[in-house]
């Protein structure tokens, strides 16, 4: 039988993640993929409160939409990340959402468009980001090796994050600049850079081959797994309310929160999500230089506990530059649990079910966000935003504590 060559296959060995060529190609279209996607939620978010002058409870609308095909498409999803060639399938999924934001931006001409037009593109792009999410996060452990893997997740944390910090304040510009359309044309202009990168990448093969179950039964042996291995669910527990919970808040309620609270306009929230990002670049950068620490589990853990304190305390801001400090403090304790979560998971998870774990991580982080998202709408508006960010990071911190005494499971992994 023919084997695949590995991507990391050379006489010498590499020394860090960034010295491995395709795995380099890869971060880069990361980079301006990230930076792409991560401005999504805030633009469409934007033209809805700003450029339709509408309220929280339709932002919170748009945004579920656009989270709303994850959550019938990320597990099998999953299965065409372990079946079909990577590259493929991430090149598809990235010109389909190209092609998504240049026609956003030609139908919407130089106004505001309609709450029509901007559900009907927040399904498709909705769609075609489903799609590549598996096959992207099963990348990092398929074009490195093991030694290797911590180091490249926190670099690929890096990548998502510079995306927080230009991503949302680029788009805004742009859309100053140009009107709300120069937004969605900046962000199609990211995606064709990124395909170009893409391009330069050594594909190392689908994870299986000869596979003849059906899609039930590939779905289920990924979540079998998850379920019968305890710190592996423990882990989703966590992940669970961070998508569920503290996402929509980052992303979706800091917006409404200065405009209805601050009086500002909602496009002032993008330097809170830089600053944002640029704590989880420092953390992330902290982990890739530590390499392998110890006592993972617990350190994301109680950076957690850190996080949701810094959700219920953001609830009672009443200017924009207290909520600019807590956004760095929560990016700090964010790039802890990102790393540190998804890292001890594909450490952890066989690499012929990588895809569909990553299938059901992708599902539970950023399916539950349209949910948690449109909750947060319904609440902010029969209550304040404040409030709902109070009620919101009280049940996420009591969420975390109870683990945190109670799993220990986790300390034990690797």
């Amino acid at each position: 039988m023919t084997e695949t060559a590995s991507p990391t296959t050379s006489t010498v060995e590499p020394t860090n993640a960034f010295s491995v060529p395709s795995f380099r190609a890869f971060w880069f279209n990361g980079v301006t993929f990230f930076m792409a996607a991560n401005a999504l939620r805030f633009v469409y978010g934007w033209v809805v409160l700003d450029g339709l002058d509408r309220g929280e409870g339709w932002q919170g609308l748009i945004v579920f939409i656009l989270g709303l095909p994850s959550i019938f498409l990320l597990l099998p999803a999953g299965v065409w990340a372990d079946r079909i060639d990577p590259k493929r399938l991430l090149l598809g999924s990235q010109i389909a959402l190209l092609l998504v934001m240049a026609g956003t931006a030609l139908a919407m001409g130089n106004g505001a468009g309609s709450l029509g037009l901007l559900i009907g593109s927040a399904i498709l792009a909705g769609i075609v980001s489903a799609i590549g999410g598996p096959v992207r996060q099963s990348l990092v452990p398929a074009l490195l090796p093991e030694r290797l893997l911590f180091s490249g997740i926190a670099l690929n944390a890096l990548a998502m994050t510079l995306s927080m910090v230009f991503g949302a304040v680029l788009a805004e510009r742009f859309g100053t600049w140009f009107g709300f359309d120069g937004s969605f044309w900046w962000m199609a202009g990211l995606l064709l850079g990124g395909i170009a990168a893409l391009s330069l990448m050594q594909s190392p093969g689908p994870a299986t081959t000869g596979n003849v179950t059906t899609m039930r039964q590939a779905i289920g042996e990924g979540l079998s797994f998850v379920w019968n291995e305890r710190a592996i669910r423990t882990l989703f527990w966590l992940l669970a309310i961070s998508g569920l919970l503290m996402t929509p808040v980052m992303f979706v309620t800091i917006q409404a929160h200065v405009k209805s609270e601050f009086g500002r306009s909602a496009g002032d929230a993008a330097p809170v999500l830089a600053l944002m990002g640029l704590g989880i670049a420092t953390s992330s950068v902290y982990i890739m230089r530590r390499g392998n620490m110890a006592d993972k589990g617990v350190k994301f853990m109680r950076a957690m506990i850190g996080g949701t304190t810094i959700v219920t305390l953001m609830g009672f801001t009443t200017s924009l530059w207290q909520l600019l400090a807590l956004g760095f403090l929560m990016g700090l304790c964010g790039g802890f649990f990102i790393n540190m979560n998804q890292g001890l998971i594909q450490a952890n998870t066989p690499k012929d079910v990588m895809g569909r774990v990553m299938g059901l991580y992708a599902l539970v982080s950023a399916g539950l966000t349209p949910f948690g998202a449109l909750g947060l709408g319904v609440l902010a508006e029969a209550t304040s935003t404040g409030t709902a960010m109070n009620i919101v990071g009280v049940i996420s911190l009591v969420g975390v504590l109870a683990t945190y005494f109670t799993a220990r499971s986790i300390r034990e992994l690797a």
